[in-house]
């Protein structure tokens, strides 16, 4: 069975990635190579869906630029559909991540037009059926949060499917994760990691973070890094895997990508299970690479 439709609406903003072999020499010089591409926590889930077969609109807000252009023509090549608003005043948003020696990453973001998506900028031709993922990050504040919750109402309305990925913890501590909760109370899935779960929770055992955000979502995703991943559903059913064994040189977009692996099989109505290992085997292809 084919996955429906997915609309995702995010960020989309232009990655410049470094990483180094050690501790980096605050003050002073530290030479390492330095990468160009597209991310966004949004856009990475995009297109790891399209890469999997699935029918995938990418709804954001980029500056009319050159870089905004750029991102434009990287979400066509991944297979993705892009409905980007171009705004005349804003810069396409960037951030510089910095890797360090075991692949974790450190991000200086500046949204960009990132920052002023609003209402207006959501097709509502888009919304009439299949699945919406909503990046946690545009629930930030102003326009872009008044985007997040026009996209949610105008989901529950067509009767479409709904995910959401809290995306970070400064963000969640910012907003309070009380109002995160009810913003998002009752789609149908929550992908946090576990830090994010822990800070929605108010607990540190999984166990006990599924069953709390399980009183507003009817199935929960808790990404694990290292650990592999956990899947809990209202109706009592319990999955936990490992993480695939592989090298890990760079984290970035992993998270990103279990949600993408784990919605493609899942919206296939695969059993949790398989959908949970896809999610992880598309996320070790992510931390074996820069």
């Amino acid at each position: 069975m084919s996955p429906p439709r997915v609309v995702v609406v995010g960020d989309l903003i232009y990655d410049l990635l470094a990483r180094t072999g050690g501790p980096v020499a605050f003050g002073t010089d530290t030479f390492a190579p330095i990468r160009a591409v597209a991310g966004g926590s949004g856009a990475n889930a995009a297109a790891w869906l399209a890469s999997l077969g699935v029918e995938t609109h990418f709804v954001g807000r980029v500056g009319d630029d050159v870089l905004g252009e750029a991102l434009a023509s990287e979400l066509e090549k991944a297979g993705v559909r892009p409905h980007l608003a171009r705004d005349a005043s804003l810069g396409t948003g960037k951030v510089f991540v910095l890797v360090d020696g075991a692949g974790e990453r450190t991000m200086i973001t500046d949204r960009g037009a990132g920052e002023a998506l609003g209402p207006e900028d959501l097709p509502e031709s888009l919304f009439h059926d299949g699945h919406l993922h909503l990046s946690g990050y545009i629930l930030s504040g102003g326009s872009r949060r008044e985007a997040a919750l026009s996209a949610l109402s105008l989901a529950r309305e067509a009767g479409m499917s709904i995910s959401v990925d809290p995306s970070s913890v400064p963000l969640l501590k910012e907003i309070w994760p009380e109002r995160f909760l009810e913003w998002t109370r009752g789609v149908d899935l929550c992908l946090p990691n576990l830090e994010e779960g822990a800070l929605l929770s108010g607990a540190e055992d999984l166990d006990l973070i599924a069953q709390e955000l399980l009183r507003y979502y009817p199935g929960v995703v808790l990404k694990l890094g290292a650990r592999g991943a956990l899947y809990a559903s209202a109706d009592g059913e319990r999955v936990r895997l490992p993480a695939a064994p592989v090298r890990v040189v760079d984290t970035t977009g992993a998270g990103d990508a279990l949600c993408a692996g784990f919605l493609a099989s899942w919206l296939s109505s695969a059993p949790p299970t398989e959908a949970l290992q896809q999610g992880i085997e598309v996320a070790a292809r992510v931390v074996e690479q820069v």
